[in-house]
């Protein structure tokens, strides 16, 4: 096996160009996105503006949040979430359906990511639940906050955050 096969989920460049993730449709390189690191969107032009001209109508038609809203999600308020002053925690994001391109409420950046990165899908986000419900209830690597000497060491080490123990309080590893 050659070491690009081991690399079979990088979307292949086709001789007559790219496969847009959205639409399907093979379309020449240039009409993709490229990034300054180098990146190529795997959404084409058309199907980016497309979804642009999309939120910006469900924008017109759905309200903004009132001062008091909190994110349906993880139930924090904007003022909260923008704290640290980064800009784009500041204000809310319109969720909307790729399906259905229908409206589904007002998000913080991260719940709306975080959705996004589980493509939308019920099943996957049950699987999510279940994944950390079984480490949240594994007792045989109970961990706990570092002590400051602990932290100091670490970081010196450029080591780990936490310390691991086995279920009868020995250290799996420093």
């Amino acid at each position: 096996m050659k070491q690009l096969e081991l690399f079979d989920f990088i979307a292949p460049i086709i001789e007559d160009g790219l496969e847009c993730n959205n639409c399907g449709i093979v379309q020449p390189v240039q009409n993709f996105q490229h990034v300054p690191s180098g990146e190529i969107k795997r959404k084409c032009r058309t199907c980016a503006r497309n979804q642009g001209s999309l939120v910006r109508h469900l924008r017109r038609i759905h309200t903004y949040p009132p001062d008091d809203y909190t994110c349906p999600i993880c139930e924090l308020d904007i003022a909260y979430l923008g704290r640290k002053g980064q800009k784009k925690l500041q204000g809310w994001v319109l969720d909307h359906c790729h399906h259905t391109e229908t409206f589904r409420g007002w998000l913080c950046s991260h719940c709306n990511t975080g959705l996004g990165a589980f493509s939308d899908s019920l099943d996957k986000l049950k699987n999510a639940v279940k994944y950390l419900e079984k480490h949240e209830n594994d007792k045989s690597n109970i961990h706990r906050p570092m002590t400051d000497e602990e932290r100091s060491r670490a970081t010196e080490r450029k080591e780990i955050n936490q310390v691991w123990y086995n279920g009868d309080g020995s250290e799996l590893f420093e």
